[in-house]
């Protein structure tokens, strides 16, 4: 407990120490991402922080990156013209750097602390090629990367360098609607479904290629302040194949939630109870169209994404509420089907997949309430598990549930203060599932709104299990950067 608390007292210190640089020293040009250039805005126009969006950047996004009022008819064309080549190409690009700079994590075993530099750096490729299409793409860099062969089982192979979470184009398809009888206008150059005074709709939006759909519901998987942390693995001494040491850190709602499922057969990759799945993937190839009718009071999206060895569809509403004094609300629902997207284990070595392909139904609700500085967001998801072989059927168990909750808390423009509580009812084959909650805190330092520092703190409440990786730990103490330059 007393290193614990140094720990946090020196994670504390350290973005105090920034700080009085921040105000006494020599401060640098503001630097903002690539959309912020583009459009001559600063960052908190669509971000309470980054990579937390607002209303109006959940909008921005939902149009395909365009701002209707500051669109150029020409697109890229007119950019190249009034920029010049090289600027255009440097507004057309940002990095973000994230991670844990320090952490530390206690358990009744051993405590362990460690240096490291941060878990991946970003490099985001994005424009407007006309005013209705635009294309975006992520390059990824990990210093630390985990990795799983067959032979090896879990291991650290060093850094890796290619493509990212995401990459692809989106659409307005309201033009072609156009073409086939709709009535049809003009927005800042962009062709929305509708007339004015009457019905409208922007949209349909084709969004295609590698994709996280998850940005347009309630409570975006990718889009929280309270990062996910790493895998861990381990080599025990005398054995070649790394196992498992602890699952990492996220939102239980969306993650896999079962215990013993496998990714495919050929390499025999586990799928991890804590793996985010189904339409709540990190990213997945696919294609995502979604439609936002009467002035953005509803929003349709619908989609398919490819999944190991088979893919999903899905489906979502999301109704907002519009803004009254500071206050927004909506709430979103989710139905979502997978078609041979996961493997069940052999029931004669459950160490080994079996020759089953599962289908997986997830549905559950989201909402998201804002007030001034006050962020709340959660949700619960259901899953379960179809064409279980009849031999297991006994010692698996089919629908898992999980329920994420977080609270973020602008105090002051350089302080973000927040806190999730994360439940995951497991399951999956009884004798290696176990319930997982945790409850985190954190606290950001921004000494500029692209730049934060923070110190976390998450907490296991449950009893620790030292043979389960989602329990064996009791705490865990992050120091940690999340930049965006």
């Amino acid at each position: 407990m007393v290193i614990r608390l140094f720990t946090a007292l020196a994670g504390a210190s350290i973005i105090a120490a920034v700080g009085v640089w921040t105000f006494n020293g020599v401060r640098p040009a503001e630097a903002v991402p690539a959309f912020a250039r583009q459009y001559d805005v600063q960052c908190n126009v669509c971000h309470t922080r980054p990579p937390r969006l607002n209303s109006f950047g959940e909008q921005f996004h939902l149009m395909g990156f365009q701002m209707p009022s500051a669109a150029r008819p020409g697109g890229l064309l007119d950019a190249l013209r009034e920029e010049g080549p090289a600027s255009a190409l440097l507004n057309s690009v940002a990095v973000r750097a994230v991670g844990g700079l320090f952490d530390y994590t206690e358990s009744p075993r051993e405590s362990e602390r460690k240096f490291a530099p941060p878990d991946e750096v970003e490099i985001f490729i994005t424009r407007a090629l006309t005013p209705n299409l635009s294309v975006y793409a992520e390059l990824e860099f990990e210093p630390n990367a985990v990795d799983f062969s067959r032979t090896r089982g879990y291991f650290e192979r060093g850094s890796t360098f290619g493509l990212g979470k995401e990459a692809f184009f989106m659409a307005n398809l309201g033009g072609l609607l156009g073409l086939l009888g709709a009535s049809t206008m003009e927005m800042g150059g962009m062709t929305m479904v509708g007339r004015h005074g009457g019905f409208n709709m922007h949209g349909p939006m084709l969004m295609a290629g590698k994709i996280d759909p998850s940005t347009n519901f309630s409570y975006a998987t990718n889009r929280q302040l309270i990062l996910d942390t790493e895998l861990e693995v381990v080599k025990e001494p005398g054995n070649n194949r790394g196992t498992v040491e602890r699952l990492p850190i996220v939102p239980y709602a969306f993650a896999s939630k079962f215990f013993g499922l496998f990714k495919n057969r050929d390499e025999g990759e586990p799928q991890l109870p804590t793996d985010l799945v189904m339409y709540n993937t990190r990213g997945s190839p696919g294609a995502d169209f979604h439609a936002m009718i009467q002035n953005n009071l509803l929003l349709a999206q619908a989609g398919f994404l490819r999944e190991n060895e088979g893919f999903n569809t899905y489906g979502v509403l999301r109704l907002d509420l519009g803004e009254r004094g500071g206050f927004t609300f909506n709430v979103s629902g989710l139905v979502n089907w997978g078609f041979g997207v996961a493997r069940a284990p052999d029931p004669m070595d459950t160490e080994r997949p079996g020759d089953a392909l599962l289908d997986r139904l997830r549905y559950g609700l989201a909402a998201n309430a804002r007030w001034k500085g006050l962020d709340v967001y959660g949700a619960v998801i259901w899953d379960r598990l179809f064409n279980v072989p009849g031999a297991l059927r006994q010692d698996f168990d089919r629908t898992a549930a999980g329920l994420t909750l977080e609270v973020d808390y602008l105090v002051h423009e350089q302080i973000m203060l927040s806190t999730r509580f994360d439940q995951l009812w497991a399951r999956g084959l009884r004798e290696q599932k176990r319930d997982g909650t945790v409850v985190s805190a954190q606290v950001r330092y921004y000494p500029w709104p692209n730049i934060a520092f923070f110190v976390r703190d998450s907490v296991n409440v449950r009893s620790f299990i030292e043979e389960n990786p989602l329990r064996s730990w009791k705490n865990q103490v992050f120091v940690g950067i999340d930049w965006d330059f």
